[in-house]
C-alpha cells in the first residue's frame, strides 16, 4: 500500500517536494505518514452544472469552487448512486448500492455493514461529521468521534448547515484534537445549502426543521436576481421559475462561501498540502427533473478532488464516477484493506493520471421511495385537513417500523442506466392512470415551487402544459439522448434508429441487476414482456459459455 502511495505521489514528479521540505514543519509531519486528513464537503442538492466551474447557474456564483476545481481533479462524469440524501450517502460512505447495505430509501444499514468512517476510526483516524448526522443510520455504526455538540456547534442543526462560520470553528477543533492526538483526521462537512428552503424564502414549516426556536441565518456574500439566472434546458423559462432559482442561487453562493472558509482553516493552520479535499453532491437540484427521479439532472454531480503536489490538476472528462467510489478510494489512500464487499471503484489511478485497465462502461444510479416525514405531515395537516386522503390516493402508506412517528412512504422503484451519451430509464413505478388518482401522478413526491409554477402556467400555455404533464405521466421505459438533449426533451424508447442503443442498454442494466442482486429484476424483466424474455435468453446464453 504505501508503496502505492508512493507511487501517486510520484506519478506528479513530487517525492521529493513531498518528502524533503523542513522537518519542523508541521504539515510535513502528515504528508510523509502518507496518511492525508481529508476533509468531504457534501453539499446538499446541486446539479453539476450549477457551479461556476461547470458553467454556472447565474454569474460568479461560486469562486471557492471554481478555485479549487482549478488547482484540483474535476470530474465531468460524476453521479451519485441514488438521487436522495440518506441513500445517497449511505451507500458514499459504505461503497455499495441500498441492496448491499441491507436497506432501500430513507432506512438504517443493515448491522454488520462496514463503514468508511467507522474503519478509519478503528485505524488511528478521528472521525467528525457535522449536519445531518440523521441521515446516516444507525448512527453507531459510522463511528463518529466527533459531531455537532462535541465540535462545540450548538445551534439547531439546519441552522449549523446554513452557516459558513459554524463549519470554519468545527473544522477548526478537529484540527486542534487531531494536532493534540498526533492523529489525522477525516471531517465529513455536510452543508444544508442548497436544500429547500432556499435563502429567500418564507419558511411557514421552520419549525419542522430547527423545533420551532427563531434562527438568525447568515446572508450569503452575494444575492441573485431572477434575471441573472441561466435556466436550465429541462425547464421552461417562466418568471416564478427565474424567482425560485435565485432564491436557489443565493444559498449556492452561501454553500461556496462555506467551501471558503473551511479552505482558509487549512491554510491558516498549515494543513493545506497534507489535507485531501473532496467536493462532491448528493443529488441534483430540488426542481423538476432533477432530485427525487433518474434524470441527467438528478444524477449527475460536481466531483472534485484537490491533494496539492499530489494529486494532479486537470480535467478527466472520459470516466464515470460515483460516489460509491469514495470508500474504496479513501480506504486504499489510508492504507486499509479494502471492504469484502464493494460496488465502488478506486480513483488512485485516475488520481495519479493513469488510465485503470479495467472500468466501468456504463453507470447507474437509482431511486427507491419517496417520503413524507412525520414533522411534515402534521404540519400539512393543520394547513390541509386532507392531506391524508391525499397521501393514500397517491400510493403512501403509513411506515410504523420508521424512527421518526406518523412517517408515510410509497415505492417508487426507478432504475437509470447511461453509456456517456445515452440515458435509458426504467419506471417501475409506471401507472398510465396515475395522474387520475394523485393531484401529482405517482412519478413525484409533492409540489415545489417550480413545479407549481408549471402547473399554473399550463392552464393557459399548451407547450408548458405538455411538459408538465409529460414529466407527471411519463412511461414504462424512457430514452433519451443525454449528449443533444441533456434536457430530457424528446423520449425515443420507441424511434427505430435507436433500437440497437436501447437495447444495449437494457442489457446493461439486466447485468448490474444481476451482478447487484436487485430485487426489481423478475418484475423488469416481466414488464419488458417479449423483449424481457428475449434479454434473459441472451444472458443465459453468455453465462452457459
Amino acid at each position: 500500500m504505501k508503496k502505492k502511495i508512493l507511487q501517486l505521489l510520484a506519478g506528479c514528479g513530487l517525492l521529493a517536494v513531498a518528502g524533503c521540505v523542513s522537518q519542523d514543519n508541521q504539515e510535513v509531519k502528515r504528508t510523509t505518514s502518507l496518511r492525508p486528513n481529508i476533509l468531504l464537503i457534501v453539499a446538499d442538492d446541486v446539479n453539476y452544472d450549477s457551479p461556476g466551474f461547470a458553467g454556472g447557474v447565474a454569474p460568479d456564483v461560486t469562486p471557492n469552487l471554481d478555485r479549487l476545481a482549478q488547482e484540483g481533479l474535476s470530474f465531468k462524469r460524476g453521479f451519485t448512486p441514488v438521487s436522495v440524501c440518506q441513500p445517497a450517502r449511505q451507500s458514499m460512505l459504505t461503497g455499495v448500492y441500498p441492496q448491499n447495505y441491507g436497506s432501500g430509501g430513507f432506512y438504517p444499514i443493515a448491522e454488520g455493514v462496514p463503514t468508511l468512517t467507522a474503519a478509519l476510526a478503528e485505524n488511528g483516524y478521528l472521525t467528525a461529521n457535522i449536519h445531518k448526522v440523521h441521515h446516516m443510520q444507525p448512527m453507531e455504526s459510522f463511528g463518529w468521534t466527533y459531531t455537532n455538540e462535541e465540535l462545540g456547534l450548538t445551534d439547531p442543526d439546519g441552522v449549523v448547515g446554513r452557516d459558513p462560520a459554524a463549519f470554519a470553528k468545527g473544522l477548526r477543533r478537529l484540527i486542534e484534537e487531531a494536532d493534540r492526538q498526533n492523529k489525522s483526521f477525516l471531517m465529513v462537512a455536510n452543508s444544508a445549502d442548497t436544500h429547500r428552503p432556499f435563502h429567500g424564502d418564507a419558511i411557514p414549516w421552520a419549525g419542522h426543521i430547527w423545533g420551532g426556536i427563531p434562527v438568525d441565518i447568515p446572508e450569503p456574500s452575494r444575492i441573485y436576481a431572477p434575471e441573472e439566472v441561466i435556466v436550465p434546458s429541462a425547464l421552461p423559462d417562466l418568471p416564478g421559475i427565474r424567482e425560485d432559482l435565485a432564491k436557489y442561487a443565493s444559498s449556492l453562493r452561501r454553500l461556496d462561501d462555506t467551501v471558503g472558509a473551511c479552505l482558509n482553516v487549512l491554510k491558516e493552520t498549515g494543513l493545506e498540502r497534507s489535507t485531501l479535499v473532496i467536493f462532491v453532491s448528493d443529488n441534483g437540484m430540488p426542481l423538476p427533473y432533477a432530485k427525487f427521479d433518474c434524470f441527467l439532472g438528478s444524477n449527475r454531480i460536481p466531483f472534485l478532488m484537490r491533494w496539492p503536489e499530489v494529486i494532479c490538476p486537470g480535467i478527466d472528462a472520459e470516466h464515470m464516477v460515483s460516489l460509491i467510489d469514495l470508500t474504496p478510494t479513501i480506504l486504499e489512500l489510508a492504507g486499509l484493506p479494502s471492504f469484502p464487499k464493494t460496488d465502488g471503484y478506486s480513483l488512485v489511478q485516475l488520481m495519479n493520471g493513469e488510465t485503470p485497465d479495467e472500468w466501468r462502461q456504463g453507470i447507474v444510479s437509482l431511486r427507491n421511495e419517496d417520503i413524507n416525514y412525520g414533522g411534515y405531515v402534521k404540519r400539512m395537516l393543520r394547513e390541509q385537513p386532507d392531506f391524508l386522503e391525499y397521501l393514500d390516493q397517491a400510493g403512501f402508506v403509513q411506515r410504523p417500523d420508521h424512527e421518526v412517528p406518523g412517517t408515510y412512504t410509497r415505492s417508487k422503484q426507478t432504475r437509470s442506466y447511461f453509456d456517456g451519451r445515452f440515458g435509458y430509464i426504467y419506471n417501475g413505478w409506471y401507472d398510465p392512470d396515475g395522474l387520475k388518482k394523485s393531484r401529482y401522478g405517482a412519478g413525484v413526491p409533492g409540489g415545489d415551487p417550480s413545479m407549481l409554477v408549471m402547473q399554473a402556467a399550463a392552464e393557459t400555455n399548451t407547450a408548458v402544459k405538455a411538459r408538465y404533464e409529460s414529466f407527471l405521466i411519463r412511461s414504462l421505459e424512457e430514452f433519451y439522448d443525454w449528449e443533444r438533449d441533456p434536457g430530457a426533451h424528446h423520449n425515443l424508447i420507441d424511434h427505430p434508429e435507436v433500437q440497437k442503443q436501447v437495447m444495449a442498454a437494457r442489457k446493461g442494466l439486466l447485468e448490474w441487476m444481476t451482478e447487484s442482486g436487485d430485487s426489481l429484476l423478475p418484475d423488469y424483466l416481466e414488464r419488458l414482456g417479449e423483449d424481457g424474455v428475449r434479454l434473459e435468453n441472451e444472458a443465459m446464453d453468455v453465462k452457459s459459455k
